[in-house]
């Protein structure tokens, strides 16, 4: 399984794969050679979120890894004509541990509250015996001080660091710790670890598979509402062919 040459979605420029598995290989490659890294998920609402917010565009173009979360940008990279599967966030970190399941992997989690944290230490200690957490801090008091963090990662050098805060929460922290440990491969995750231990329910997998995972977390949580304008938004660009 290779990497595919990807194209830019609303000015970003999008990796394509032809597998999940493909995606986690080639940041494993990063973070064993100690090239270290920084993948951000590209989704719609992220698209949008950048023409909205220079900041956050410099940011993501600083990242080393930018891959199709969202089903709108898989469908935007095909008409420009390359096909790529849809990488969510929520299994990429799995596979990740999956592929790497042979070895000892040095691992640091970041994020969700402290009861979810050890919820997914332990399941992880279950499923992936051979991922070390070498670090763990939850999203609450445990992210606070940035500098401690780079602290316990500088003297246990994790060699993927996985954050769970949200966007674009995550990625200012991540990009605080690379400052200070570059060698590492960080990787944003929301609200992946709530997934994990069950603490939220993800979409059923047909759902997934049509592209309507968006529609399951809007009926799960109204509140979603506003986010979901810029969805629609994107749509309509991509409809006008104006990403």
């Amino acid at each position: 399984m290779q990497q595919i040459t990807g194209h830019t979605v609303g000015g970003i420029e999008v990796s394509a794969f032809d597998s999940l598995a493909a995606c986690a290989r080639r940041i494993l490659e990063d973070a064993h050679t100690g090239r270290g890294g920084f993948a951000v998920a590209i989704n719609a609402e992220k698209v949008i979120s950048s023409y909205q917010d220079r900041t956050l565009r410099d940011l993501i173009r600083r990242a080393t890894l930018r891959y199709p979360d969202g089903a709108g940008v898989v469908v935007a990279l095909r008409l420009k004509g390359t096909r790529s599967v849809r990488v969510a966030g929520a299994d990429l970190w799995l596979e990740i541990l999956h592929e790497a399941r042979d070895e000892r992997l040095p691992i640091a989690l970041i994020g969700a509250s402290p009861r979810v944290l050890a919820a997914t230490r332990g399941r992880l200690a279950a499923e992936f015996p051979r991922a070390d957490v070498v670090v763990a801090r939850d999203g609450y008091e445990g992210a606070r001080d940035p500098d401690a963090i780079l602290t316990a990662l500088e003297r246990t050098r994790p060699q993927v660091v996985f954050v769970a805060m949200g966007s674009p929460r995550q990625e200012q922290l991540i990009e605080r710790l690379r400052r200070g440990y570059p060698q590492a491969f960080y990787l944003g995750l929301g609200g992946s670890f709530d997934v994990y231990c069950g603490s939220k329910r993800r979409a059923p997998r047909w759902m997934q598979r049509s592209g309507l995972e968006w529609l399951f977390r809007f009926l799960s949580e109204p509140s979603r509402a506003p986010r979901e304008t810029k969805r629609l938004r994107f749509l309509l660009m991509l409809a006008a062919r104006r990403l």
